[in-house]
């Protein structure tokens, strides 16, 4: 009996290591079977609620009841490590960020502008960090 408390414990600390140790999995998803980082899901978020804001602008509705949850872009961790680290990364996104926080302020009239020019600050971003889903996102512009 005196071995098996031992023995016991010891499993114990080492399951328990095991599984606290573990490291997160990826989400996956039938849209995007291949999963990603946490900053590829931001952006995919991201561009879906650009997409419902697109058709919210075009349809003369607020853009504001759409918000872009972008605010954790500086942190999220992205599939490339220290690829957000770069300082041109850092400036474009505090730029992106306080771009986003004004869209509370924004007239209905002034949509269509203020959107494009999220679209282009999207668009410049991912020209120089990671260009690949620039196709998707330059298919959000809105011509006037």
């Amino acid at each position: 009996m005196k071995k098996i408390i031992p023995i016991v414990a010891s499993i114990s600390f080492i399951l328990t290591t095991l599984i606290c140790c573990q490291q997160p999995k990826e989400k996956v998803s039938s849209r995007y079977p291949n999963g990603g980082s946490e900053l590829a899901w931001l952006m995919r978020n991201a561009t879906d609620q650009m997409e419902a804001q697109r058709s919210a602008v075009l349809e003369g509705q607020p853009l504001n009841s759409i918000p872009l949850n972008v605010n954790h872009i500086l942190t999220a961790v992205p599939t490339e490590e220290g690829k957000t680290a770069s300082k041109d990364y850092q400036q474009k996104a505090t730029q992106f960020i306080k771009h986003v926080a004004k869209q509370k302020d924004i007239s209905l009239k002034g949509q269509m502008d203020y959107f494009n020019t999220t679209v282009s600050l999207c668009v410049n971003c991912h020209e120089t960090q990671c260009p690949g889903p620039n196709v998707r996102i330059k298919k959000l512009y809105i011509e006037k």
